[in-house]
């Protein structure tokens, strides 16, 4: 993909019922990935939104000077517009997403969590606090880098090809900040991750599953998946099975 804007567009599909999800996308990546599965999702009667958070679906220059909290005022923000259509909502994230539906567990209308590769640690994670510090020193944007066999996994899909070394630490952030707070979920909450994982320590998971409070929680492994996996059909029931189990 070049360098070029790219004009992205949020999903909403209008349900039949109260139960409501929200999906937040992954940090440089778009919507588009949900669409399948905001479909599969809408067909049992749920309303469900897809929006961009600040600085996404356009270049990757509008991530400049976007902080974690500001995509929680989004991500927050969309909530409330959803509680419009849904008196019980679910909020599932990839990634970035998955922290971000973790920081928003104490709002009244959020019925559970499904973390899709969220990370509360990242691989190496103290060393890669270290390399974006120094790498911020001499570069303020940076082409992606993929491991030939992850460029494999991923196929093909939509993201901003480089990035401001400043957002990536707000990833970083993030990250720190959800660990943070783990002891304050106690919804229920489905946490899956890749068992190929390139990015997430494969600690992160237990990370989460030993924090929280919640009465109700599972992880999911997805063997020899991508960082991102919301394309697979088994994640969709996994995800429905505990949407209804939860509702």
């Amino acid at each position: 993909m070049s360098e070029k804007a790219y004009n992205g567009k949020s999903i909403f599909l209008k349900g039949s019922n109260k139960g409501g999800i929200l999906l937040l996308h992954g940090w440089s990546s778009y919507t588009d990935e949900f669409l399948p599965l905001a479909k599969y999702l809408n067909s049992f009667g749920y309303t469900v939104s897809a929006p961009f958070l600040r600085g996404h679906g356009t270049k990757p220059e509008d991530l400049f000077g976007v902080t974690w909290e500001d995509w929680l005022e989004d991500a927050k923000n969309e909530l409330w517009k959803l509680e419009k259509y849904s008196s019980k909502i679910f909020i599932g994230g990839i990634s970035m997403g998955g922290d971000l539906a973790m920081q928003l567990c104490e709002e009244k209308s959020v019925a559970g969590v499904i973390s899709l590769g969220g990370a509360v640690r990242y691989k190496f994670h103290p060393l890669v606090k270290i390399v974006l510090f120094f790498m911020g020193m001499t570069k303020t944007n940076r082409k992606k880098y993929y491991p030939s066999w992850a460029r494999r996994k991923m196929g093909n899909r939509k993201v901003y090809p480089s990035y401001p070394v400043e957002s990536a630490k707000e990833v970083v952030r993030l990250a720190d900040a959800t660990r943070a707070i783990l002891s304050r979920i106690t919804k229920p909450i489905l946490v899956m991750q890749s068992t190929t994982d390139h990015l997430v320590s494969k600690k992160s998971p237990q990370m989460i599953f030993d924090g929280v409070r919640s009465k109700i929680k599972k992880i999911h492994w997805v063997k020899d998946g991508y960082h991102v996996f919301v394309e697979d059909r088994k994640v969709w029931k996994e995800i429905v099975d505990f949407i209804k189990s939860n509702l």
